[in-house]
């Protein structure tokens, strides 16, 4: 998944960076050590465009990613609020890419979204996205959802962005799992959970 993320991040900075000064954002660093990453990533979140969710069967079994969905859920609702009659209905700014599972089984939460994106039949076999043809499209529609919110948010002339700093991920106890029984983890048999 690593190297699948990477790939998609040089993709949409090549379709980028004509039009947004902006970084391309990933949240590798909450994983090192002595890194605060509730704060920090709580900040980036509120700073960003849009999340771009890369869906595989443990998303929605991990508290942290949970969080951070809702996380976005609550800026895209102030934000949407904020805009008014001026929002975007026909684009989400959560943008979620099903990576890997099964399309069936999926929840309604990546499903409902308006730009799910289905990335399952992707190979790493290939060198990079443009090696993978059939996914050009979707991540050309991406980045120019990403502009048209960006369009948005400039004309409107609203500071979207001036409670950044204050803002803060919600806790494990706000936050609801999307299926029932998915707060158990799930083990290989004999292993403790």
């Amino acid at each position: 998944m690593k190297n699948f993320i990477e790939q998609l991040k040089k993709a949409l900075k090549d379709y980028l960076d004509p039009y947004l000064d902006e970084p391309v954002y990933i949240d590798v660093e909450r994983l090192q050590p002595g890194f605060h990453y509730n704060e920090e990533l709580a900040k980036a979140i509120c700073q960003s465009i849009c999340m771009i969710v890369v869906y595989s069967p443990k998303y929605e079994r991990h508290s942290y990613c949970l969080r951070e969905f809702r996380a976005m859920e609550i800026i895209e609702e102030k934000r949407t609020q904020l805009l008014g009659n001026r929002a975007d209905s026909s684009r989400g700014m959560i943008i979620p890419i099903i990576f890997r599972g099964e399309i069936e089984d999926l929840p309604p939460k990546i499903t409902e979204r308006i730009h799910c994106c289905d990335f399952s039949n992707f190979t790493l076999e290939r060198t990079d996205i443009s090696s993978n043809p059939e996914f050009i499209n979707d991540i050309e529609e991406i980045a120019k959802s990403i502009y048209q919110h960006f369009e948005i948010f400039r004309k409107s002339n609203i500071d979207f962005f001036s409670e950044c700093n204050s803002f803060s991920l919600p806790s494990e106890n706000e936050i609801l799992h999307w299926r029932e029984n998915s707060k158990k983890s799930i083990c290989f048999p004999g292993r403790e959970p």
